[in-house]
């Protein structure tokens, strides 16, 4: 298991026009390509500069680096926090989202799921 955490990501939302701010923890299984560890960062960079919302977001990488990488497993979480709920509205300061995306091993065996969030919580 392959995993960078606490990648940092800035995106505007197409609903409000508003940025969210947070960070991108991602895993992959290796199945004989492996990726850059720059390329990670930057698979989440290329898809959180488009408008978009966090739920495509968090999709848009765990599909990319499945494609890329043909990995037995993929786990994409991302926590963010977003304008729209500090700004308007019931205006929460800190309030988080979390979306989360497991492809493969990850959706199919729970020790695998459990091992990434585990490692992902572990500061």
């Amino acid at each position: 298991m392959v995993i960078v955490r606490d990648i940092e990501l800035y995106s505007l939302c197409e609903h409000h026009l508003l940025p969210f701010i947070g960070k991108a923890h991602v895993a992959y299984m290796p199945t004989g390509k492996v990726l850059g560890l720059s390329k990670v960062a930057r698979i989440v960079d290329l898809f959180a500069r488009r408008l978009q919302i966090q739920e495509d977001l968090t999709k848009q990488i765990a599909n990319a680096i499945q494609s890329v990488t043909q990995a037995a497993g993929v786990a994409v979480v991302i926590e963010a926090k977003h304008m729209c709920m500090m700004m308007r509205g019931v205006e929460k300061q800190n309030s988080v989202m979390t979306t989360s995306v497991m492809l493969g091993a990850f959706r199919e065996s729970s020790n695998s799921r459990q091992e990434f969030l585990q490692l992902i919580r572990s500061k």
